[in-house]
């Protein structure tokens, strides 16, 4: 495999009506989506096999977990363990872009 460069800047793409979600690369092992939302969409929460890790890239957001919420923000990463319920809301007025790692399969 060759090393590679992705340009979120380039690759980002939203939809008016619900989030937009594409993988922007995988392996045998393991695969990286690019979420991309507008202002109110959100992600119902869910559970992985896996431990799954978001990298929040462009704007802010309220990381959701059972009951609780916690905002998020560009530059911070959000680590969630295996089968722990979570998922997210973009509440602010700016779009939120966020990279999410997972093992393959999940």
């Amino acid at each position: 495999m060759k090393t590679q460069i992705l340009d979120v800047k380039e690759l980002k793409k939203f939809n008016a009506e619900k989030h937009h979600k594409e993988t922007i690369w995988s392996d045998d092992h393991s695969s990286i989506n690019l979420i991309c939302m507008k202002p109110g969409q959100e992600i119902i929460t869910h559970t992985h096999h896996g431990n799954h890790i978001w990298m929040v890239m462009e704007g802010t957001g309220e990381m959701l977990s059972g009951k609780q919420s916690q905002t998020i923000s560009a530059g911070q990463i959000v680590i969630v363990p295996t089968f722990e319920s979570h998922g997210i809301r973009n509440g602010s007025q700016e779009d939120l872009v966020i990279a999410s790692f997972a093992a393959k399969g999940d």
